[in-house]
């Protein structure tokens, strides 16, 4: 009879005991999702500030800008020149702020202002316009103004830190560097410029080689 009934308590407690256990199981993955929501819900700091997160997840956001302002990315040389001559903003002075740079067919127009703007870079390739830098004076726009902005137009970005955010797609890549630098390129000119850098690398280390083997 006592062993009887030592067994009976015994399956109560295992019971129990079991019980217990699969409640915290099916408890489990609910609580890592609300862990791991969360952490995608956290706001992000920069400068001191928060940004909510309805800044950066932008359900609906706009299509990448191809440039600033008047000037877009894949006008020609002498377009540029005009609209840059339009626009007091930038402070073009003409053809004193036109380099040529190492290697073919590169042009480089540097601009300098005093007002919003500070530096600002516009580089052509082929007679065309692939890259834009634009440099905000940071005593009159700050960065934290900027990225509010941009994230949202644009959304959340493919990468956000306090130094550096860049947005990109398959034509266009828009970073935002500190202090408060604003670069737009043209993916296609970009990509053909890396494979072509890697195709004379390659020819040289070829050359190179063959050089030595005849020692």
């Amino acid at each position: 009879m006592k062993n009887s009934r030592f067994f009976g308590i015994l399956s109560f407690f295992y019971i129990v005991v079991c019980a217990v256990s699969l409640f915290a199981q099916s408890r489990l993955p609910a609580q890592r999702g609300a862990v791991s929501s969360d952490k995608k819900n956290r706001p992000v700091h920069i400068d001191g500030k928060e940004l909510p997160p309805s800044l950066y997840i932008n359900p609906s956001p706009e299509a990448l800008p191809a440039g600033y302002r008047s000037i877009v990315l894949g006008m020609d040389f002498e377009a540029v020149k005009d609209a840059l001559k339009k626009d007091g903003l930038f402070g073009y002075r003409g053809e004193r702020d036109v380099s040529l740079l190492p290697g073919e067919n590169r042009v480089l127009i540097e601009t300098s202002s005093t007002g919003y703007l500070a530096r600002c870079w516009f580089q052509f390739y082929e007679n065309k316009l692939y890259t834009i830098i634009i440099n905000f004076n940071p005593e009159k726009i700050d960065f934290y103004s900027v990225l509010t902005e941009l994230l949202k137009k644009y959304g959340e970005p493919a990468s956000l830190s306090p130094e550096t955010v860049y947005w990109q797609n398959a034509d266009i890549s828009l970073n935002l560097e500190r202090p408060v630098s604003l670069k737009y390129m043209d993916m296609h000119v970009f990509n053909a410029l890396a494979d072509k850098s890697s195709v004379e690398e390659s020819a040289a280390e070829i050359l190179r080689s063959h050089i030595l083997d005849a020692l």
